[in-house]
């Protein structure tokens, strides 16, 4: 029963298929000779031209009404979408937003301050003639410490890219370090031409605090250059003022071994008569060296003529030694001249005529 049920239902349903393509072609068939009807009922011959031209204008004013009801149409769902976006963008950027403290975040090399949703441009400078310096300024800036890691790491590899090489920061940069909320950058001489160079060639960042003497300091310290059988002399009594390094000789003529390292320092006479510190770096290597008595060592001392280029005039080496049995520090100095190249090539003739130890340094 239940199969004979199928067979008739879909029989009936064929019928009534047929039954409504027949009506629908009826239809159609209608609707065709009601239009060929309309046609012939249209005399065209008796239409002018002006009213062909009407019709023609008529029609193509439709066309442009209906190309701005368009325009119209997209302009407005554009608008739409835009506010959609700009909606979302806004409920998503005050949902995203820190609590707490907003902390300044450095887009590259610092030119502006990103804090909350304000920017804020920095342009302070100092003015050395007409070479423009950046100032440390900004003291309210804020930095975490991961922020400072990445400066740091980023400005270890810029320096050993830089070109700084015969500049006022050439053997000027003595160390830098995270000190607080910043990075600091120890400099021999905190000069504004060093701070400018260092900012132009190597990184500009407001992380960055330069620290160091702004200028030479004075010191007038003077000490003896022969002592307990020791004596501390220059290879040449005066070297070029643009040479970059002076070579020393110490005499161990006591009956001790002394012990020496790498630190010296070097004094100046300025134009008025005040002894000052020549800025070198004082990162010296950890090093002992031995002399034995009736022994001579050899060193070398840096000038450091590019981060203050050296005049003329009256200099101070001092060095100091310690004897290995007693335990006794002492501090030699001895004096030396920078002069013009031929000066200092008619002195060369001075020159120490000794047997020495020339240690390597």
């Amino acid at each position: 029963m239940g199969t004979l049920g199928c067979i008739n239902d879909m029989l009936q349903r064929d019928k009534e298929n047929r039954e409504l393509c027949k009506r629908n072609r009826e239809r159609l068939t209608d609707i065709y000779h009601r239009l060929l009807d309309t046609g012939k009922e249209t005399d065209l011959s008796q239409m002018t031209v002006e009213k062909l031209e009407d019709i023609r204008r008529k029609t193509l004013e439709k066309e442009e009404l209906d190309k701005v009801a368009n325009f119209k149409a997209m302009f407005c769902l554009a608008l739409g979408m835009a506010l959609i976006l700009l909606l979302v963008w806004l409920l998503v950027g005050c949902s995203g937003k820190p609590s707490g403290n907003n902390h300044s975040t450095i887009r590259g090399d610092s030119t502006s301050i990103t804090q909350g949703a304000q920017t804020i441009s920095v342009h302070t400078q100092d003015t050395i003639g007409h070479l423009p310096v950046p100032t440390q300024s900004v003291r309210d800036t804020v930095f975490t410490e991961q922020e400072l890691q990445k400066i740091q790491n980023e400005l270890r590899e810029r320096y050993v890219r830089s070109e700084i090489k015969g500049t006022r920061l050439d053997g000027n940069i003595q160390a830098w370090s995270i000190k607080g909320n910043h990075l600091v950058v120890q400099l021999c001489l905190n000069s504004p031409e060093a701070r400018a160079v260092f900012r132009k060639k190597v990184m500009d960042s407001l992380a960055i605090r330069f620290e160091g003497d702004t200028e030479p300091t004075p010191n007038n310290q003077r000490c003896t250059s022969d002592t307990l059988g020791i004596h501390l002399y220059p290879e040449f009594s005066a070297y070029p003022h643009t040479a970059h390094t002076a070579t020393f000789i110490l005499f161990n003529q006591s009956e001790h071994e002394i012990e020496c390292g790498d630190p010296y320092q070097i004094t100046y006479e300025d134009r008025q008569g005040v002894w000052r510190n020549l800025p070198i770096n004082t990162n010296f290597h950890c090093i002992a060296h031995i002399i034995k008595p009736s022994k001579q060592f050899l060193f070398k001392a840096h000038l450091n003529p590019n981060v203050l280029p050296n005049r003329p005039g009256r200099y101070r080496f001092f060095y100091k030694v310690r004897l290995a049995n007693k335990n006794q520090e002492i501090t030699l100095m001895t004096e030396f001249r920078l002069a013009d190249i031929k000066e200092a090539v008619r002195d060369s003739s001075d020159v120490i005529s000794v047997e020495y130890v020339n240690y390597p340094r």
